[in-house]
């Protein structure tokens, strides 16, 4: 973001680091509506100390500073990272009119790939298609090289697991193939995310893996980047992602992803990660065995890792979101 542009947030939930950002001078606390409510004061004094040229939420989810600048006439911008609410649980009418009103009247809408922009326009068919532009993530990490030393190393022989694991995340199924894999191959599971769960306790139980898979329920920037560097293979079985963040985080690090042949993953991996079907999932444990012995497959497949995440620039980013900016200001 340029250091001329100045951002107001109109709450506290997440703190950045950018230049010229202004957010209220103090923690989001218990209960939350009052503070919510504290914020929305702190923010209309905003309003009275400087004009605000536009708006831009996430989602749909709008601060009550949001629907007080909108209905002020401000022009609106709005990011869609999924359609997951809409495909995977029952929105009321009610709900679905609401948001569908929103994207409405956006002046522009970025979805963050071009799968999500399909769903978006095929789920709410009044939105007009010419306003929805798709603008991937971008990773913070620019200094993408390929290390010269150690490329081929796995110091540990694990597969890494990153995220939520909920619902459509389809973590459960790895359980059966991790079990599979134990009686050939010196290989564990790590996962980063929430802490393990009473119902995965049991799972695990129930599949014997209880010393094959170690969590991490808080890690550091460099203890995950540790991971990624040395893990054999980023296991990402989700079976929808409006993007997917941590397949293009890994890829920066030389991670190989496998995942699975559905919604925005082959547009995100492109000629990079390993792509299974998604009616044959037992394919993950052939790739995984394969990963171990060939070291000619795992060397190039790092190497386009690293190749296809510098495809995905903060700088990119930022750019298009200017230009859908400019665009939106001068309509």
């Amino acid at each position: 973001m340029p250091d001329e542009f100045m951002k107001y947030s109109s709450t506290t939930v997440s703190r950045t680091d950018i230049t010229n950002h202004f957010i209220p001078p103090f923690n989001h606390f218990r209960p939350h509506r009052l503070s919510y409510f504290l914020e929305y004061a702190w923010f209309r004094k905003q309003c009275y100390w400087g004009e605000f040229d536009l708006i831009h939420s996430s989602y749909y989810n709008l601060s009550k500073a949001c629907i007080h600048l909108i209905s002020s006439g401000i022009p609106h911008i709005l990011t869609v990272h999924d359609t997951i609410h809409e495909l995977f649980d029952e929105l009321d009418v009610i709900e679905r009119n609401h948001r569908e009103k929103i994207l409405e009247n956006a002046k522009a809408i970025i979805a963050v790939s071009e799968n999500t922009r399909k769903d978006l326009i095929k789920i709410y068919k009044s939105v007009n298609p010419d306003k929805v532009h798709v603008i991937h993530h971008g990773l913070r990490n620019s200094n993408i090289e390929y290390p010269k030393n150690n490329v081929h190393k796995v110091s540990n022989n694990f597969i890494l697991y990153v995220g939520h694991r909920e619902g459509y995340k389809n973590f459960e199924v790895l359980l059966p193939i991790l079990q599979n894999i134990i009686n050939t191959e010196n290989i564990i599971l790590k996962v980063v995310g929430p802490p393990c769960t009473k119902q995965e306790k049991y799972m695990i139980r129930k599949y014997n893996l209880e010393n094959y898979i170690k969590f991490y329920s808080q890690v550091s920037d460099d203890k995950l980047k540790d991971l990624y560097l040395n893990c054999l293979a980023l296991i990402y079985p989700s079976l929808y992602e409006g993007f997917g963040y941590p397949l293009i985080e890994s890829m920066s690090y030389g991670a190989i992803p496998i995942a699975l042949n559905i919604a925005s993953i082959p547009e995100v991996l492109g000629n990079a990660g390993i792509i299974v079907k998604s009616d044959n999932i037992n394919e993950i444990e052939y790739e995984i065995k394969a990963l171990v012995y060939d070291l000619s497959k795992r060397t190039k497949l790092k190497f386009k890792s690293f190749e296809r995440a510098k495809y995905f620039s903060i700088k990119k980013n930022i750019n298009k979101t200017m230009e859908i900016y400019n665009k939106a200001l001068s309509i």
